[in-house]
């Protein structure tokens, strides 16, 4: 199989089977895979991957509102792309202000071990699974972790068959996203386009799990925002068909979009028409 033809699938197969157990190093409570390890054995089985670091106006993070900060990385296996945002953390893992170069430094190889765990390697270290667990035919999605740490305790349940889901709480008014973070999403997906040199792999960035959480909040709460980055995603399409594949990519938010918004559904409607316009005019030359 070449580079080009792997799948998610493909690449969480072969990662999740390794047994990182005997190189992992315990802090406290928390269980740790280092970064040197993390990556040897990536580069045992993808010596072609890359990563990222990402920089916002010159700095190696991402400030936010509230005077704390984020490193960002993207891991890049073939055409698959996974990108992962980490808070700038003290040693007791409390996020810090203003944070020191050592700790910008420590936290973005933390979030690389984070991000290429993102692909199966070392899962185990961030959720308790058994190895059987792991070995999941997943092509849009990953098992979820929290906060960074190594949970304890009971054994992650299987889902039954037809559970049913929650109804999602509301959450506090401080934790709310605001224009800033809206404004600053938007500007991490366009930042991240150039890496991506086909239009399959532009859909398989734009459908990502964690990426897709985020895309909804702004279809709902920030449509302007929303038809934005959509207006800077459908530029990179080439042709009327993948142009239109996208945009069914995303039938639920634009649905969101009309019965919520509908001055910003017209305004996404006129931007698809300029741009199917546009490749009609190429084509025909």
């Amino acid at each position: 199989m070449s580079v080009e033809e792997l799948s998610y699938a493909d690449v969480w197969k072969t990662l999740a089977k390794e047994d990182v157990s005997e190189y992992t190093q315990e802090k406290g409570k928390l269980t740790y895979l280092s970064w040197s390890r993390a990556w040897v054995i990536l580069m045992k089985h993808y010596p072609h991957a890359e990563y990222v670091f990402h920089d916002w106006d010159g700095l190696p993070y991402r400030q936010l509102p509230d005077g704390t900060a984020e490193v960002v990385t993207s891991v890049k296996i073939g055409k698959l792309i996974r990108s992962m945002p980490l808070p700038v953390m003290d040693y007791k893992n409390n996020p810090v202000v203003n944070p020191t170069s050592k700790q910008v430094s420590d936290n973005r190889m933390r979030c690389l071990v984070k991000n290429i765990a993102m692909f199966g390697l070392g899962m185990g270290v961030y959720a308790t699974l058994e190895p059987e667990d792991l070995e999941v035919d997943i092509e849009d999605g990953l098992p979820d972790e929290k906060n960074d740490v190594q949970p304890e305790g009971k054994k992650t349940p299987k889902k039954k068959a037809k559970e049913e889901k929650p109804e999602p709480k509301e959450e506090p008014e401080s934790e709310k996203p605001d224009e800033a973070w809206a404004s600053q999403f938007v500007e991490m997906m366009t930042g991240l386009l150039d890496m991506h040199d086909t239009q399959e792999s532009l859909n398989s960035y734009w459908t990502d799990l964690t990426n897709q959480q985020s895309i909804t909040k702004l279809s709902s709460d920030f449509p302007e925002h929303y038809v934005e980055l959509m207006a800077k995603m459908m530029v990179r399409y080439d042709s009327k068909e993948s142009l239109t594949g996208f945009y069914k990519l995303n039938k639920e938010h634009i649905g969101r979009l009309k019965s919520k918004h509908a001055k910003q559904k017209g305004e996404l409607d006129a931007q698809f028409k300029a741009v199917a316009e546009s490749i009609e005019t190429t084509e025909t030359k």
